[in-house]
């Protein structure tokens, strides 16, 4: 199977950048004629700075733009709470773009950058939003290229390179500098929070460059950012194909199939509520809703649609049956449908899929269909490319050396990111770091029942994390628990359909939480306790739960 330990000897070779390798800051005199916030803003586009951010050691810089923006935000929505900026945008060499945004007004004196998601490629200004309306200086980038999809990382070292963990190393760095231009003072605490794959940004940062950053957030982390593809999303598309090309499992077939799992296996917790709080204790078998002949008619699966079950479960194997990657837990039916064709036919990924243009050592490119897959021959090809865009070392201790304090959550739910492997990795870094007491002392790790990708789902999603970093840094307040919040209303899945959502839903992750805005509270607590219905109380309220076995 591919492991955490399997390529994480490659990764150690990683460092960061030597403490004082950076030019000075402006002189004196360009600070003191910068006094206003405009004034300041507009400085940093000046020839001082121009002339120090271009010789900038490993990270010469450009800056394109700096201007302010009232306060209210930039993204067409009624983000009123957002407060006035100085808005800069600029691009390390060759071509990694930045977008660093600081409150002119009342900046709390602390910076924080924002990963983004799949192939990147822009700056997902939203992300981090929650962090600006506290008044931190915050920074996203777009990993080196711009638009849509993997055609960047074509025969392209230089961009996969940048991807991998240029661009999020470089983008701190300088951000950081120009931050402390700007205000006259470095910050006092430095953040990254990211998911997807804003969470490997945050396990890069933590493995490879452990002085970058005080706290780390990695929700949903891409371990393995080739092969995923492959051996997840694409496994069970295959799986799930007939010989006619349709599906085997459908669509209409996942609700049943959700129930009955939760029949089997719900109120292990001590509440029957639709959620499995722990989905490893879960010990459903498809084989006992295989339709009996002359039984009454009620829902039940044929043979080939049970096996099919079966397989979503245990994941990619190949053909001798050795295990290659992790399926989805029980409990989490309802978001198969990802993996399943809308009209019946399976829709097997094209050309513009990552294996196609960054899985092997030589690109296809978009000839590559996922069909040309071999789960014999290929898994060992993926390993080459995988050494430099996997963050999977699991030792941490220069993290730990550095004082930073790391949270990693994974979502039970996850359709895109199998929860186990986060599972994995905290395992293999509680080995690695002197075991389970010595490892609890910076790293804590959670695992949210169904929750989907990142948020979302029916256990809530929405967990107020930034405090949760913030208390363990600046307090020595070490998170035993979170609470996730379900909001009353479905997530939107842009920034501009917060325009449903009116005044009061248009602070979307904003904390602390209106109470109108969610109907469910319960706690979280940090691996491996579970929650546990008390049998009495709201079961709403998170003070009706507590750890399980305590």
């Amino acid at each position: 199977m591919r492991t955490v330990g399997r390529i994480a000897g490659a990764l150690a070779c990683f460092t960061g950048v030597a403490p004082g390798a950076y030019a000075q800051p402006f002189p004196a005199a360009t600070k003191a004629m910068a006094t206003t916030a405009v004034e300041r803003c507009l400085a940093l586009q000046g020839e001082a700075a121009a002339a120090k951010y271009a010789v900038l050691r490993d990270a010469p810089t450009g800056i394109n733009s700096a201007r302010v923006i009232p306060a209210g935000g930039t993204h067409g929505v009624a983000d009123d709470d957002l407060p006035e900026i100085c808005r800069v945008e600029g691009t390390i060499a060759p071509t990694i773009g930045f977008l660093l945004r600081m409150p002119t007004r009342a900046w709390n004196g602390k910076f924080m950058m924002g990963g983004c998601g799949g192939p990147c490629g822009n700056y997902l200004e939203d992300r981090i939003d929650q962090a600006l309306v506290r008044n931190y200086a915050v920074v996203t980038t777009d990993m080196g290229h711009k638009g849509s999809g993997w055609l960047f990382a074509y025969n392209n070292p230089q961009g996969q390179t940048d991807f991998a963990y240029r661009a999020t190393h470089l983008t701190a760095v300088v951000a950081k500098e120009i931050v402390a231009d700007y205000y006259g003072r470095a910050a006092s605490y430095n953040y990254f929070v990211g998911c997807s794959t804003g969470g490997r940004q945050a396990l890069i940062e933590a493995q490879r460059f452990p002085t970058d950053f005080n706290g780390i957030l990695s929700g949903a982390p891409v371990y393995d950012e080739i092969g995923d593809t492959p051996y997840f999303l694409e496994w069970n598309n295959l799986v799930n194909t007939g010989r006619d090309g349709r599906s085997i499992l459908t669509r209409e077939m996942l609700p049943d199939l959700h129930k009955a799992v939760l029949s089997a296996c719900d109120q292990i917790d001590g509440l029957k509520d639709g959620l499995i709080q722990n989905p490893l204790t879960c010990a459903f078998d498809p084989k006992t809703i295989v339709c009996k002949p002359g039984a009454a008619t009620g829902f039940c699966l044929t043979r080939e649609q049970a096996d099919v079950v079966q397989k979503f479960h245990d994941g990619a194997r190949n053909s001798k049956g050795e295990k290659l990657y992790f399926g989805m837990p029980w409990g989490s039916e309802e978001q198969w449908a990802l993996f399943i064709g809308a009209d019946g036919r399976q829709h097997w990924p094209n050309g513009t899929s990552i294996t196609g243009f960054m899985g092997f050592e030589r690109s296809p490119g978009g000839s590559y269909r996922l069909t040309d897959f071999d789960y014999d021959r290929d898994p060992a090809r993926l390993d080459m490319p995988g050494v430099i865009q996997n963050p999977v070392n699991p030792d941490l201790s220069r993290f730990r050396w550095a004082g930073g304090k790391l949270i990693l959550f994974h979502g039970w739910n996850d359709n895109n990111i199998p929860a186990q492997a986060s599972i994995e990795y905290y395992q293999a870094a509680q080995r690695a770091n002197g075991g389970e007491a010595a490892t609890r002392q910076f790293f804590r790790f959670f695992m949210p029942p169904a929750i989907n990708h990142c948020r979302g789902g029916e256990g809530g999603g929405e967990i107020d994390w930034i405090t949760a970093l913030e208390g363990w840094v600046e307090k020595g307040q070490a998170p035993d628990q979170v609470i996730a919040y379900r909001p009353v209303k479905p997530y939107p899945t842009t920034p501009r359909g917060l325009e449903d959502y009116g005044l009061t839903y248009s602070k979307f992750g904003r904390h602390p939480l209106a109470r109108d805005y969610y109907d469910t509270a319960r706690p979280v607590y940090a691996y491996p306790v579970v929650a546990k219905y008390l049998g009495k109380g709201d079961p709403a309220d998170a003070r009706s739960w507590g750890p399980a076995g305590q």
